[in-house]
Parts: C-alpha cells; sequence; structure tokens
C-alpha cells in the first residue's frame, strides 16, 4: 500500500469542491458571461406571394397576381411555389443567448492545465472555469461575450479555442476552457 494513498480523503475532495462551489457562484468571484447559440433553422409555410391561391383545391391557380417577384404566363406552373400554392420561409440565423456565471482568468501567467507551457498565447485570451455540468452549453456555443456590463469600453467576445478540459480536486467535478478574442 501507497504511505500517501490515504492523505487525501473523500472528505478533502468535499471541502475542495466546496470552495470552487462557492467561488463560482453568483455570489462569489464569477462573471456574467453572455453565451450565443444558433439553434435549429425554423420553418414557416406561407401563401405563395406570386401566385393566386385557388382556395377549392388547396393549390396555386398558376395564374400570376401581378404583383409578385416573378411573372409568367397564366395557367404555367408558378416559378416560385411550383405549383403547391405554398413557400416556405426558414430562419436561418435564429441565435438565442444564456447567462452563465464563470470563473474567468484574463492574466495569461496564471493559466492553469495548458498542455504545453511554450504554447502561444494571443493578447486578450482568457480562461474560463465552470462546473462540468456546463460542458453541453460551452462545447455548443458559437461565441461568447464576457460581462457584458463593460462592453462599451471595448470588445469581449471570444470564441472557444478548444475543447473543454475536465478539471478537479481526483474526481474532474468542472472544466477548464481557453478563449480567444473574436
Amino acid at each position: 500500500m501507497n504511505p500517501f494513498e490515504s492523505i487525501i480523503t473523500s472528505d478533502h475532495k468535499k471541502i475542495f469542491n466546496q470552495a470552487i462551489d462557492s467561488l463560482l457562484s453568483e455570489s462569489g468571484l464569477s462573471v456574467a458571461c453572455t453565451l450565443f447559440y444558433k439553434s435549429q433553422p425554423s420553418s414557416q409555410e406561407m401563401l405563395c406571394n406570386n401566385c393566386l391561391f385557388d382556395t377549392i383545391t388547396k393549390l396555386s391557380s398558376n395564374i400570376y397576381n401581378n404583383t409578385g417577384p416573378v411573372p409568367f404566363e397564366n395557367n404555367a406552373v408558378c416559378p416560385i411555389c411550383l405549383g403547391t400554392g405554398f413557400t416556405t420561409k426558414t430562419d436561418k440565423d435564429n441565435i438565442y443567448e444564456e447567462t452563465l456565471y464563470l470563473g474567468v482568468i484574463s492574466d495569461s501567467k496564471y493559466f492553469v492545465n495548458l498542455p504545453n507551457k511554450t504554447i502561444n498565447l494571443a493578447n486578450g485570451d482568457i480562461q474560463t472555469y465552470c462546473s462540468i455540468d456546463y460542458l453541453s452549453k460551452i462545447k455548443n456555443a458559437s461565441y461568447m461575450i464576457m460581462d457584458p456590463s463593460i462592453k462599451p469600453y471595448g470588445n469581449y467576445s471570444y470564441e472557444r479555442a478548444g475543447d473543454p478540459d475536465p478539471a478537479g480536486f481526483g474526481d474532474n467535478h468542472y472544466i477548464i476552457t481557453m478563449w480567444k478574442r473574436k
């Protein structure tokens, strides 16, 4: 048996996690960071704006409505809806946001768990710490704004510079993420 094996007990790990959780809480030393996600494109079916709709057949009447964007000869197939009477409007850039409280380190000399100490860091890169419960949110974020209240003072938008790394006191209860200025 290793003589040092029993020095760190589960109680030590519990105290460590409680301390870090307190630091990362909304009332601790964390920073409000707004994460932006691209949601799935949504589509909405609507009547064609190029032809007249036939309410009996529930299809295009294949008669140009004189106001649509693409004129066509009557009784020809409408080039916009292809005779269906409907078009689909798609929102491709549906973006939603969420605010999370993250531990932020902006001074690179205090970064931890860097894979290589000779790594090339750009001025303005940051490192964040948070619960591993936020892993999917961090990985799915398109970008993040650190502390939106300081936005008037400069660009504090960041993109992930790599996948989050698990961290903790032997139990990987947290993740550390590198971010580069956008």
